[in-house]
């Protein structure tokens, strides 16, 4: 009896529990709509957690899922934040997502605030860190490089921390600066560049375009803006996160050269003399000097951070440490930096924050290596047949060709070394008055102290040694302050009003020391005082600016926008008490059609809304005093060794000299498909820029010189667009890709009395003329070339040329060629740039795939020309092409003979103007996350990746990016002198979060 009771009791147990295991499990129909604030959401993905059970809603944001009444369902679309929702035994489950991307729930920074993207009347690209987290990326410009439409960056030089070119629409100056403003947690930066900042600490950036957009930042406004927000803590558990990758770096691509026997025998040819008189005894004996200065450079990148915090302090510290060696021998860049941010609720109305950044980088040969005959283009020319040492270790000095120095010698011999300090601080106060009216003040300082220092010993100055140093200190501080009013009204009237008032100042000081006749390079650099001859010089700037700014935007039933903005900016660079301010309104509206039954009943757009924008920006970026009238220092010696200190007269006073301003004028639409999968942002702008601060010749018998004017106007206009795609999303497998264009035509409509300026000579011996010119009528960075024709087929006894000869076009119609006969020949400026973005993810596995490319843009290839034919600075030429050259058996080749007593070879001619477009693979990268259940104590992400893979080019250089000229100008660009080219990687990276 017994037995059967403790059975009774066991069996009623067991079906107590499997009734309770059935109730759990019993799958019933759960129905619901998935939404983000009042638009429906198609297509998002539901599934039974811990199971493969999933559907997906419907046009109307509904779904239909059986599932136990125990479970947990989770809810995901590309786009927006995935939600997990118990079901606790509920038939019915409706969803509210968030917005994670460039939807209409997202809070974009815009000047002096933020916005929701939906209320934007103007063109705001945003640019998470998200989208490049599987790229070692090494700064801010090496991430907005063809991911932000309308945006131009190009690596001017491949070097360890290289000048980069950013141009947000195309340059609008001639002489000022055409480079954006940036701006880092509320400071805008004057002292240090965006190169400076640590681009691991960046979380977001927004990209002001239009003048909407960009005219409350007035004078700093005209080039547009870029806002920079960094990284912050959130309150919870500590989060460690260490980001490091090293990767290898090799060249691109490499010339075509001769080797020394076909060297030996063209030379031959050229000189019809026996310059070697066997050039078969060379076989073997071949010098690559283009290998002996470039090599496989190595760069490791290291960060740590440390963030998290209560909901009434959080914090965000890191320290990152990159070691980067270049492709040239001898060059390279360290980094080290450190950061903070910490933000504190003191009560309910006050908060306070506070930023730090401490930047210090030593760099090492990396800047402008020489101009003509530089390592770079002397490896290039320098006779294969020369050994690079005469014996031992003594250089070989003098080649039979060129006329410049071993470039082996000159690369290892160079000592030149920089060193920067580079600081943001940033101080920010909130002070919530009422619901509806806040103060926030905003103190900050950027700083930079840079040092200069260069020894040339016996080998880079023979007989001559020499050492130098300079230094370098600015500092930009800047105070805003700042009023908002936002209230609503009757739910249908929304209005925000700010007020602001900000000084800006600068102070810049520089000293430096140089000499030559070093007694003795033991001491390096270390004291100048052994230089038997010796100068020194100094300089100092101060600079200010006073600025009062009003802003009000209003939405009525979030279907009507407007926003107008109006600054008045005092600036301490112009003299006249009437020019000093510049006054810079602007005005955006905006019209959500998606909110209109007519539009909404289609059931087809999820965002539909019109924008269009007018505004003024202005520019003052030029040095101050530049108004006032100079005295430049000289010295004499009146006859004999001692030198006196005089002055003579510099640059005209100009009074009269007042703002460069640009009116721009911009219309845009935002359209949103297939519940926010699809998202399309196109926009066409039109930039005219007046009152050109111009250095403008003064005339010989006036005294000579340039004086400042206002002067000119210079016309910017083009359309661009931006797709986002959210291809493909299911639980294991998602494709995601994003793709921009942008169209560019600049013109320069004016230049006053003149049509035509010429630039300087650049590249003096071997380029022996002007090469680019502003003219009206045309593009900035405009070529000046004599046209070349081929290689004359017959004589020509008009011109007096042979057979086999090089052929210009007479285009001055006098019987000669010389360079009366220059045109323009096309432009450095890209004429469209676009970019494609792909992202997919098969589990815990990711690929990126990331295309860049540029059109229409011309370089000139001075690189190329000085080693294809005989010039005065290179006899022999050095280019495997140029062994391809006329001769009566070889009369369809398409280089002269070189040997020709009547061909006259320009350099300065069409010949060598390349196409500079290219498509490039930018970026590819496979990624891997271990998660923190497999690994115990962290989430694990391996990534393995290569850069600048392939590139499709017609260009013959070594990098279609890379320029000799400063990437501060437009008017001069696209001329590779030994431009420094940038390398393919391959890199290992590793992410750990705990």
């Amino acid at each position: 009896m017994k037995k059967y009771h403790t059975l009774w009791k066991w069996g009623f147990l067991c079906f107590i529990f499997s009734s309770f295991t059935m109730a759990l499990y019993a799958q019933q129909p759960v129905t619901g709509r998935v939404s983000a604030g009042d638009t429906s959401l198609p297509g998002v993905i539901v599934y039974i957690k811990g199971t493969s059970v999933n559907t997906q809603t419907d046009n109307n944001g509904r779904f239909t899922i059986n599932a136990p009444a125990g479970a947990v369902l989770s809810f995901s679309l590309m786009g927006y934040g995935s939600k997990e929702v118990p079901v606790n035994n509920r038939n019915t489950i409706n969803v509210q997502l968030e917005s994670t991307t460039q939807g209409l729930g997202e809070v974009v920074v815009v000047g002096y605030g933020t916005q929701r993207r939906k209320d934007l009347t103007g063109a705001i690209s945003s640019l998470n860190a998200a989208v490049y987290k599987d790229q070692p990326v090494l700064n801010a410009s090496s991430a907005l490089q063809g991911r932000v439409a309308g945006v131009s960056v190009a690596n001017s030089s491949g070097a360890p921390g290289g000048a980069v070119k950013i141009r947000i629409r195309g340059a609008n100056s001639i002489n000022a600066s055409n480079d954006p403003l940036y701006v880092i947690d509320g400071v805008a930066l004057s002292s240090i560049s965006i190169q400076d900042i640590n681009v691991n600490d960046i979380e977001s950036m927004e990209v002001l375009k239009d003048a909407s957009a960009t005219a409350i930042y007035g004078s700093r406004g005209a080039n547009g803006v870029i806002i920079i927000t960094t990284k912050s803590g959130k309150a919870g558990l500590m989060h460690i996160e260490y980001n490091g990758f090293l990767s290898s770096n090799s060249p691109m691509k490499k010339y075509k050269l001769l080797d020394a026997v076909s060297y030996a025998e063209q030379a031959n040819h050229i000189a019809g003399a026996s310059v070697f008189a066997d050039p078969s005894s060379y076989a073997g004996k071949t010098t690559d000097w283009q290998d002996m200065v470039l090599h496989n450079g190595v760069t490791q990148n290291h960060q740590l951070s440390i963030s998290g915090g209560t909901e009434k302090s959080r914090y965000y510290i890191s320290g990152y440490y990159v070691n980067q060696s270049g492709l040239l021998l001898n060059t390279k860049q360290e980094k080290f930096a450190l950061r903070a941010n910490i933000d504190s609720k003191i009560s309910n109305k006050i908060s306070i924050g506070l930023g730090i950044f401490a930047g210090h980088s030593n760099s090492h040969n990396n800047g402008d290596i020489g101009g003509k005959g530089n390592p770079v283009m002397s490896a290039l020319a320098w006779a294969p047949t020369e050994p690079v040492y005469d014996s031992g270790t003594q250089y070989n000095r003098f080649a039979i060709s060129p006329i410049w120095a071993n470039p082996y010698m000159t690369i290892k011999e160079r000592n030149s070394d920089a060193s920067s300090n580079s600081a943001v601080l940033n101080g920010r106060l909130k002070y919530s008055i009422t619901d509806w009216l806040t103060l926030n003040i905003n103190v900050g300082l950027d700083a930079n102290i840079t040092r200069n220092a260069y020894l040339n010993n016996d080998w880079i100055s023979p007989g001559n040694p020499g050492s130098g140093q300079n230094s370098i200190e600015s500092y930009t501080f800047q105070n805003s302050n700042s009023l908002t009013f936002h209230k609503k009204f009757n739910e249908k009237h929304d209005l925000t009003v700010m007020g602001i008032v900000e000084e800006t100042s600068n102070k810049y000081n520089s000293f430096a020391a140089s000499g030559s006749g070093l007694t003795s390079t033991s001491n390096g650099y270390y004291n100048l005082g052994l230089n038997t001859s010796q100068g020194i010089s100094s300089a100092y700037t101060n600079w200010a600016l006073l600025s009062y700014v009003g802003r009000a935007s209003y939405t009525f039933n979030d279907k009507y926008l407007i926003t107008a903005t109006y600054r008045a900016d005092g600036s301490s660079k112009f003299q006249s008490t009437a020019n000093k301010w510049g006054y810079f309104p602007s005005v955006g509206l905006g019209w959500r059609l998606s909110e209109e039954e007519f539009i909404r009943d289609l059931g087809v757009f999820t965002n539909l809304k019109l924008r269009g924008s007018w505004g003024i920006t202005g520019n003052q970026s030029i040095n101050p005093y530049s108004s006032l009238g100079l005295l430049s220092g000289v010295q004499y010696s009146y006859g004999g060794t001692t030198l006196y200190q005089g002055y003579m007269l510099g640059s005209p006073s100009n009074p009269d000299l007042k703002w460069e301003t640009t009116k721009q004028t911009d219309i845009g639409v935002d359209v949103g498909l297939l519940g926010g999968r699809l998202n399309v942002t196109a926009d066409y702008y039109n930039k005219r820029t007046k009152d050109l601060l111009l250095q403008v010749p003064i005339a010989s018998y006036d005294g000579g010189g340039t004086i400042y004017k206002n002067v000119g106007e210079v016309n910017n206009k083009g359309f661009e667009f931006f797709i986002d795609i959210a291809a493909i999303k299911t639980r294991d497998f998602s494709w995601t890709a994003t793709i921009n264009g942008s169209t560019y035509r600049n013109k320069v409509v004016s230049l006053g009395k003149d049509s035509i300026l010429y630039r300087p000579v650049i590249g003096g011996g071997l380029i022996n003329t002007n090469i680019q010119v502003v003219k009206t009528g045309e593009a900035l960075g405009a070529f000046y070339l004599i046209p070349w024709q081929g290689v004359y087929s017959s004589d020509d006894n008009t011109l007096g040329y042979k057979a086999g000869d090089n052929r210009y076009r007479d285009v001055s119609g006098n019987g000669s060629i010389g360079y009366e006969d220059r045109v323009i020949a096309g432009s450095a400026i890209p004429k469209f740039q676009w970019g494609f973005n792909n992202n997919f993810r098969y589990k815990q596995f990711e690929l990126n795939v990331f295309v860049q490319a540029s059109h229409g843009n011309k370089i000139f290839n001075a690189t190329y020309a000085g080693i294809a034919a005989p010039t005065s600075d290179v006899k022999y030429p050095t280019l495997a092409e140029s062994a391809n050259y006329w001769t009566t058996k070889n009369t369809g080749a398409v280089w002269a003979d070189p040997a020709s007593k009547t061909n006259r070879s320009y350099v300065e001619s069409t010949q060598y103007l390349q196409d500079g477009g290219y498509v490039r693979l930018k970026n590819v990268s496979l990624s891997y996350t271990l998660q923190k259940r497999t690994t115990r104590f962290a989430d694990v992400r391996f990534t393995l990746s290569a850069q600048n893979l392939y590139t499709i080019t017609k260009y013959k250089g070594y990098d279609p990016e890379a320029t000799s000229t400063s990437a501060t100008s437009d008017a001069d660009a696209g001329i590779d002198l030994g431009a420094y080219p940038s390398p393919r990687t391959v890199t290992f990276g590793v992410n750990i979060s705990l």
